[in-house]
């Protein structure tokens, strides 16, 4: 047993999986808008949650840039981790995860980041102290990232960075979760993301109910679920806006707006899409900070995004640019001229 495989035996008993629950998928396809800015572009990112039977399958679609594989829970406490990726692959099954890994790095080839999220969803998770964020900052890094162990659960797969969703407690300990995994990034030339998933009443309450400014490229802001102080309600966006405008001021590269995208959760933060094009988004637009927006699994069914786009797409009055300059993405990758940008004109051509 080396030295990882030791602590790891030490920090989680029995160590052997993790369980995931969700695939949190970033349309491939958002708009670059030119802005009197030093940067001079920024962009609006639409993604979904939602479980695929074959990842690639998602990955040749030519609608995603970003896939969070989670949720990574049941850790901390001296829990038994598991793994259960019944949708893709069985890793206790002999060579079951391998068809699973090479999806991944085929998807990574495609220009396409792969992340792993953690926390969020259902099962136990938490950290209790920093040893623990250490000491799983370490599992983290040689099983999933840029190290080495001979217990991989998705064998030679190296995820492009780290999601943290932390519903439930302090920030504390997650943060430092970040910061450790930030000095075990530098050590590679290349380049891993650290992203946070809070909620957006999160603000409101004290310093350790949010990520610790200055961590994390970006993060994802939660305007749903039961903070109904900081959502869309009876047709008001009082609550939305008081929010976004101190979110806007936190110290990460871009914030995202996370939203459900299905009718059906009308009063729990469900913005309908004609407002959230004609009344949000040409707001949130005109914030340097803005990264854009992510939506829940239901778009699939619901089309949220096809009636967002049009706006995304069109009216900006850009002048037209080059693919390459296009390809920018918030968080700072180029991919050049991959497939699936739209152009600053409107028109909604794959480059």
């Amino acid at each position: 047993m080396n030295e990882t495989e030791q602590m790891a035996s030490l920090f989680f008993p029995q160590m052997a999986s993790f369980q995931f629950h969700a695939l949190l998928l970033s349309l491939l396809c958002f708009s670059l808008i030119a802005v009197s800015t030093a940067t001079g572009l920024r962009g609006l990112e639409v993604g979904v949650d939602l479980d695929l039977n074959s990842l690639l399958d998602a990955c040749n679609s030519g609608n995603y840039q970003t896939i969070n594989i989670g949720f990574l829970v049941s850790l901390g406490n001296a829990q038994t981790p598991e793994i259960n990726l019944t949708a893709y692959c069985n890793p206790t099954t002999g060579d079951g995860c391998t068809k699973f890994s090479q999806q991944i790095k085929s998807c990574q080839a495609l220009g396409i980041k792969i992340m792993l999220s953690i926390g969020g969803g259902a099962g136990k998770y938490d950290l209790n102290n920093f040893t623990e964020a250490t000491n799983f900052s370490t599992y983290l890094w040689d099983n999933f990232l840029g190290g080495q162990s001979n217990s991989r659960p998705l064998n030679d797969a190296v995820f492009d960075g780290v999601d943290i969703t932390n519903d439930r407690s302090s920030w504390d300990n997650w943060s430092k979760l970040g910061e450790e995994l930030r000095k075990l990034y530098e050590k590679q030339g290349r380049k891993f993301y650290l992203s946070a998933a809070p909620q957006c009443s999160s603000l409101d309450s004290s310093a350790h109910s949010i990520p610790q400014p200055g961590i994390f490229d970006y993060i994802s802001v939660q305007f749903y679920g039961d903070n109904l102080v900081c959502q869309y309600l009876n047709d008001r966006l009082d609550g939305f806006w008081k929010s976004w405008n101190m979110w806007k001021t936190f110290r990460a590269g871009k914030v995202f707006v996370k939203m459900l995208a299905a009718p059906k959760a009308e009063g729990l933060g469900y913005i309908r899409p004609d407002v959230f094009r004609t009344e949000v988004l040409p707001e949130l637009q005109q914030s340097s900070k803005f990264g854009g927006v992510i939506l829940s699994s239901e778009d699939l069914k619901e089309g949220y995004s096809s009636e967002i786009n049009p706006k995304v797409c069109g009216s900006v009055g850009a002048e037209s640019q080059s693919a390459n300059e296009m390809a920018v993405f918030p968080m700072g990758n180029s991919y050049g001229g991959q497939r699936g940008f739209r152009s600053c004109r409107g028109s909604c051509v794959i480059i």
